[in-house]
């Protein structure tokens, strides 16, 4: 969520009638755990884990960050804490998936039969810290160990694309790192990067935490320029809550480094492919009207999720006096906003306010759903792995708009598309199934 600044008297008012009610447990943070596992990666007729190289089949993979969290004191658990670095730090963690001793075979078998009520743990063995970065345009020797270690797991991997995660606040550093340890998981590794900004774990942390994470702006901004100097055929962007406004500002501060390069340019040199902006809680009509068309210019496909049942952004709705962009408004926009974002095709939004299942993880109701729902959280693992057109991904249109819904028969749908493009994908003795796709 999104920083504001509002009266001490409303804001204190609010804050214990929050409390109270128990509505102020948005982006709590828990235990380091695995997201829920994706539903396509339970279809009986499917075997995605088998597409794995042998040497990549490990409980165990790296997820690379830049941190402006200061190191833990050595007596501390964990890694990083919650106070502000001048300068950020580039380094890889080595992240464990599931629980303690268990084999890549009694990891898939989990996946298989796991449900939302069913939380797997993870765990940060270790980390290996390359280096702090001056917040300059030379490469250093940190930054240059960086780009070295993920293109040498670039190398290893099918997946040759990048994923780079923005999140929002009240999570610590483990928490995150399993987290996008999971999401690595089923995007069949590739490279995982995150940017980690400095958050406590408290719910009034959401009043200073998120303004004050926009010092960290430019070092976002010089962390995706990095990763162009990787080997990545594309690097896909994912940004959270209060983390979205960060992103989409250090995206807007990228297009601004090149006034004159065309959008064929851009996409050469960096190379952008998905922008996925989730539960975002930005201005609507400061994210269309200033963020979007610089973003547009870098981005093959910019995708919104949205959904009205938020809990989070209907709060942060109430105190900044305008809808957010992940919970919309479309009486915000002028006619001409309306236009001009119905025009392009490469802006999706992608409503999920229906979607059966969990929108939550313990956190502010509807606030979590692009990780806890098994089928939004497929969309989005898709979409962090190749920028594919929504009706390629078995969404469909509402007419006369660009919003997007996830159809009554998506499982089935997306199943019957995979094998269909990818025969290889069939289980071993799996049954064919009637197809829902012609």
């Amino acid at each position: 969520m999104s920083g504001l600044k509002i009266n001490s008297v409303v804001g204190a008012a609010l804050l214990m009638l929050l409390a109270a009610s128990g509505l102020m447990t948005g982006c709590a943070s828990t235990p380091p755990h695995m997201m829920p596992t994706p539903v396509i990666f339970k279809d009986p007729r499917l075997d995605l884990a088998a597409q794995l190289p042998t040497e990549l089949r490990s409980t165990h993979l790296p997820v690379f960050y830049s941190t402006t969290r200061l190191p833990v004191a050595a007596s501390d658990s964990g890694h990083y804490g919650t106070g502000q670095s001048d300068i950020p730090r580039l380094g890889v963690a080595q992240v464990s998936l599931g629980e303690s001793g268990w084999t890549w075979a009694d990891l898939v078998a989990s996946d298989i039969t796991n449900t939302f009520n069913q939380v797997r743990p993870g765990r940060v063995d270790s980390i290996d810290e390359f280096g702090t970065v001056p917040r300059d345009q030379t490469l250093n020797d940190a930054e240059r160990a960086f780009v070295a270690g993920i293109d040498a797991r670039l190398a290893k991997s099918r997946n040759k694309e990048i994923a780079v995660y923005v999140h929002g606040y009240r999570v610590n550093f483990d928490e995150v790192s399993v987290q996008m340890g999971s999401f690595a998981h089923y995007l069949g590794h590739g490279a995982m990067v995150t940017f980690q900004w400095p958050t406590g774990e408290y719910f009034w942390n959401y009043f200073t935490d998120c303004p004050n994470a926009e010092r960290n702006i430019p070092d976002i901004e010089n962390l995706v320029a990095l990763l162009s100097q990787t080997r990545a055929e594309n690097i896909n962007v994912i940004a959270y809550s209060c983390g979205s406004p960060l992103m989409a500002q250090a995206l807007v501060r990228l297009r601004a480094r090149h006034p004159q390069a065309t959008r064929a340019e851009l996409a050469k040199r960096y190379r952008l492919g998905n922008v996925l902006f989730v539960a975002s809680d930005i201005d609507l009509k400061i994210f269309s009207r200033e963020y979007l068309p610089p973003i547009m210019d870098l981005a093959q496909q910019t995708i919104v999720y949205v959904s009205r049942t938020d809990a989070a952004l209907g709060f942060s709705t109430l105190l900044a006096g305008t809808s957010r962009l992940g919970r919309p408004d479309i009486a915000d926009l002028t006619v001409e906003d309306l236009q001009r974002l119905a025009a392009d095709p490469r802006l999706q939004v992608v409503d999920v306010s229906d979607v059966r299942g969990a929108h939550e993880m313990g956190g502010m109701k509807g606030h979590g759903y692009w990780y806890a729902n098994d089928w939004i959280s497929t969309d989005v693992t898709i979409s962090l792995r190749k920028p594919i057109p929504p009706a390629a991904r078995c969404l469909v249109p509402v007419p006369k708009t660009n919003i997007w819904k996830l159809p009554e028969n998506y499982e089935q749908c997306l199943a019957d598309r995979l094998l269909k493009a990818f025969p290889e994908l069939r289980r071993s003795g799996a049954l064919p199934a009637p197809t829902s796709v012609q």
